[in-house]
């Protein structure tokens, strides 16, 4: 497969927000053939970002360019994390509309993640690729400059799982609770422990960010974590080995006003410098989002994606 990535990267550190120059991933490029694959191999870059990162709109912009390249095999998730670009700023007693970043992005998860993985204490814009080369070292931390050689190389792996998410809205009582289904299914023999994580996301929620020396006002902020509907790491889809064609089913009925909820309280009441302001969810921009990793590395093995309301 050929692939030309002109990419010139400088690499400028301040106040821990990174600064890579574009210009964004460009050139030719063969696309994967998947017409006679039931499954194809999908891969996740998990954006670390905030809306006060001045630089962080560099690397979304990759996410998406990459996305032109690839559709649907490449699926984002925003993790707004941390208590520098992250953090809200306070909202005046007055409600004044003018007020910048009062929103907060945060999440409990997306929180744990980035203690983890210490990713926002070294400088954003930074990503993960399928989560690999983890180290305590921080490998598994990509500048957004790397990121496009680095899935063009993950989507040559071999598909491992592949994953059907089924989404249906309970009928009766409550308009915001869903039936979601995930159905995996191992398409080689392996032996390990393997977790799965379901969580949900939200696109084009347009509000402040910096963008360069720009307050924007109007940026969509796409793919951004909302909650977990398992715990941060996942539970358990198998721990022994399984074989080629062993299938499983894990069932989850979120109400989603619930959870929008436990979001506003949790930024309240928990998170530093918190505000509350964490609500306004569009359940037509929703998605419910599923991968499958290998808990001894840490890495991915397969990443799925469905609009909630089936869209």
């Amino acid at each position: 497969m050929n692939r030309f990535f002109y990419v010139i990267i400088a690499t400028i550190f301040m106040n821990s927000c990174e600064v890579i120059e574009g210009p964004y991933m460009n050139g030719t490029i063969d696309p994967i053939d998947t017409t006679n694959n039931v499954y194809v191999k999908n891969i996740l870059i998990e954006d670390f970002t905030g809306h006060t990162c001045k630089n962080c709109p560099d690397a979304a912009r990759e996410l998406d360019a990459i996305h032109d390249v690839y559709g649907s095999q490449i699926i984002g998730l925003a993790i707004h994390a941390g208590q520098t670009f992250a953090r809200p700023y306070p909202i005046d007693p007055t409600g004044n509309p003018d007020e910048k970043f009062i929103y907060d992005f945060r999440t409990s998860w997306g929180e744990e993640l980035d203690g983890f993985f210490q990713v926002s204490a070294n400088g954003l814009p930074k990503g993960m690729i399928n989560r690999i080369d983890y180290s305590s070292s921080g490998d598994h931390r990509k500048d957004w400059g790397e990121w496009a050689n680095i899935v063009g190389d993950e989507l040559s792996k071999d598909v491992l799982f592949g994953i059907n998410i089924e989404i249906n809205q309970t009928p009766l009582m409550l308009s915001d609770q869903f039936d979601i289904i995930i159905n995996s299914e191992a398409l080689a023999t392996m032996s390990g422990n393997y977790k799965l994580v379901v969580c949900l996301t939200e696109n084009n929620i347009t509000n402040w960010q910096k963008d360069g020396d720009i307050d924007d006002d109007s940026y969509v902020h796409k793919h951004v974590l909302r909650s977990f509907l398992t715990p941060t790491f996942g539970e358990d889809l198998a721990n022994e080995e399984i074989n080629n064609g062993d299938s499983f089913s894990n069932g989850f009925s979120p109400v989603i006003s619930d959870l929008e909820n436990y979001n506003i309280d949790y930024s309240q009441n928990t998170l530093t410098l918190g505000n509350g302001n964490a609500g306004d969810w569009d359940l037509n921009n929703m998605y419910v989002l599923a991968y499958i990793y290998d808990e001894s590395s840490n890495e991915i093995l397969q990443v799925e994606e469905k609009s909630i309301l089936n869209k």
